[in-house]
């Protein structure tokens, strides 16, 4: 199913979504650590449109210590006196499984706000999860099924022990605005990627996206992550009717393994 677009503001969250892969893993060592925090900067040429920071942190939810996700976006410069964008987006989740079991999504754009919440069961049924929402009620999900932003963590994680082979396919499966996303993400292969820290060897994964008022061909999205344990995104990139528009880190501190660079 190819990811939906409703319009141009919600591009740089269209990053999130593809990093949803669903299902039980086993325990592994990890690619990420309390203390993380990475910064990306959105770009259309040398027009700096917003930013966003990903950070985890230590949080506690009734009475248990599990990692606090928190990721925020806004415009910034010229781009945010146009149009106002401030989104918070938080997840708390399992330090063992990375399934979480709340998710938070505090959206301010221009006039537009919205408050919701999801709180996740993954242990009342043994094929399926529970979703209980706070605008449309309780619905029932895929196994271990994630939230828009611990399914971004939970992918760094599995993809520790993978070697996709050139087109491989991946169904992903998630949970977001109150509807049940089924995306196809497929690999492309390697690519050197030139950063402010040095070139990066990255891993480079294209999901299919909707075309329409936005994108024209299905494959007008791609994602750069570093070939090494930390699994980071290193770039995106979106082919939209006005150009490319860029999504890059920028700043990074409290990884767990030295970032590789050439």
């Amino acid at each position: 199913m190819p990811i939906p677009l409703q319009s141009k503001k919600h591009l740089f969250f269209l990053c999130i979504p593809i990093f949803f892969f669903t299902g039980i893993f086993a325990q592994q060592k990890k690619s990420f650590t309390t203390g993380e925090r990475l910064k990306y900067q959105v770009h259309y040429g040398f027009i700096r449109g917003g930013e966003a920071v990903l950070e985890v942190k230590e949080g506690t939810y009734e009475g248990k210590s599990v990692n606090n996700l928190y990721l925020n976006g806004k415009s910034v410069g010229i781009a945010s006196s146009l149009y106002l964008v401030d989104d918070t987006y938080e997840s708390f989740t399992d330090k063992e499984t990375n399934w979480p079991y709340k998710s938070i999504r505090n959206i301010h754009e221009n006039r537009y706000k919205h408050y919701s919440t999801q709180v996740f069961d993954h242990w009342s049924r043994e094929d399926s999860s529970i979703c209980n929402s706070s605008i449309t009620g309780k619905v029932v999900v895929v196994k271990g099924c994630q939230d828009i932003l611990s399914s971004f963590y939970y992918l760094r994680t599995l993809m520790l022990n993978k070697q996709p082979a050139l087109n491989e396919l991946f169904i992903v499966n998630t949970y977001f605005t109150d509807e049940k996303y089924p995306l196809v993400i497929r690999f492309k292969g390697f690519e050197k990627i030139r950063t402010k820290f040095g070139t990066i060897n990255c891993m480079k994964f294209m999901p299919e996206v909707l075309t329409g008022r936005v994108f024209k061909s299905k494959d007008d999205m791609a994602i750069w992550f570093s070939n090494d344990s930390n699994f980071i995104p290193i770039r995106i990139k979106f082919d939209i009717f006005i150009g490319s528009v860029y999504c890059d880190l920028i700043d990074y501190s409290g990884i767990l393994y030295p970032l590789r660079l050439e």
